[in-house]
């Protein structure tokens, strides 16, 4: 099972975390790769380790907030692989601009814009390209990388969660549209990944029993933990699944602590408390 011999994947964000173990998942099955983020030494990196498992590799130092960067991406991908089976789109997160991470309160235009851009307009228009071009190879898979913020409130960071919750919304319209080429699309949902990204609110083991404390299985989530389902959606395996989301959050979604979450940051005012 799950072999990806003659494979050709693209991974966004590969440069490490749950992007390069994705990546390295899929050339320790056997997956030929292209691996693409904004920094060339770690994509080096990466692409060493799946060249000493016998892979070929191309790293690309690219902006995925950027479209045109986006698609030609696409293009160098299908150069230097002669084309491309498994697109995984990554790449993604908050935002510097102000009035893009906060209460939505004090979000701004500038901030719509930016996490919308690296959230949803970039990952769209490279799927479907992506898309278009497995169509006539015969099909292909498309993993988006969104959020548990997509799929319930996401206090604090509202416009991400919007941007993550159109891509899941998306990625169901292209598992339809799609089907018919044997293209499919699915997407992955994580929870609180243990990865550089994170590593503010990991600062301490007290801090870390805290946010163990929010998941039933008792622990942050590792990029393996996203690896593994990246590989089932990509497979040949998964061949009658398209537009789903799996939400991969250590048993939250079943026994969400959202709200008790939203009390503590968001308290009632006395003048309107029961």
């Amino acid at each position: 099972m799950f072999s990806y011999e003659g494979k050709k994947a693209v991974v966004t964000g590969a440069g490490r975390g749950i992007g390069r173990r994705i990546a390295l998942s899929f050339a320790e099955l056997g997956a030929d790769v292209v691996l693409a983020a904004r920094t060339a030494a770690e994509l080096e990196a990466v692409a060493d380790e799946a060249r000493a498992l016998g892979r070929e590799a191309h790293p690309v130092a690219a902006d995925m907030s950027d479209l045109d960067a986006g698609l030609a991406l696409v293009d160098r991908s299908i150069e230097a692989m002669g084309g491309i089976d498994i697109w995984v789109n990554n790449a993604g997160g908050g935002s510097s601009v102000k009035g893009g991470v906060g209460p939505l309160e004090d979000a701004t235009v500038e901030g719509f814009d930016a996490l919308i851009g690296l959230n949803l307009r970039v990952p769209f228009f490279c799927a479907r390209e992506a898309a278009d071009h497995m169509a006539g190879r015969g099909g292909g898979a498309i993993l988006n990388i969104v959020s548990i913020d997509g799929v319930h409130a996401a206090p604090g960071e509202g416009l991400y969660g919007a941007a993550k919750a159109a891509l899941i919304s998306l990625t169901e319209t292209m598992g339809v549209e799609y089907g018919r080429h044997n293209v499919r699309v699915n997407a992955i949902a994580p929870a609180l990944i243990d990865t550089r990204l994170v590593e503010r609110h990991l600062k301490t083991d007290e801090d870390r029993r805290a946010r163990a404390s929010f998941y039933p299985i008792n622990r942050v989530g590792a990029p393996a933990d996203i690896a593994g389902a990246a590989v089932y959606f990509c497979s040949d395996e998964a061949g009658w699944t398209s537009g789903q989301t799996l939400v991969v959050a250590g048993g939250n979604q079943a026994a969400s602590d959202l709200f008790l979450w939203v009390r503590k940051h968001n308290p009632v005012p006395d003048d309107r408390k029961i």
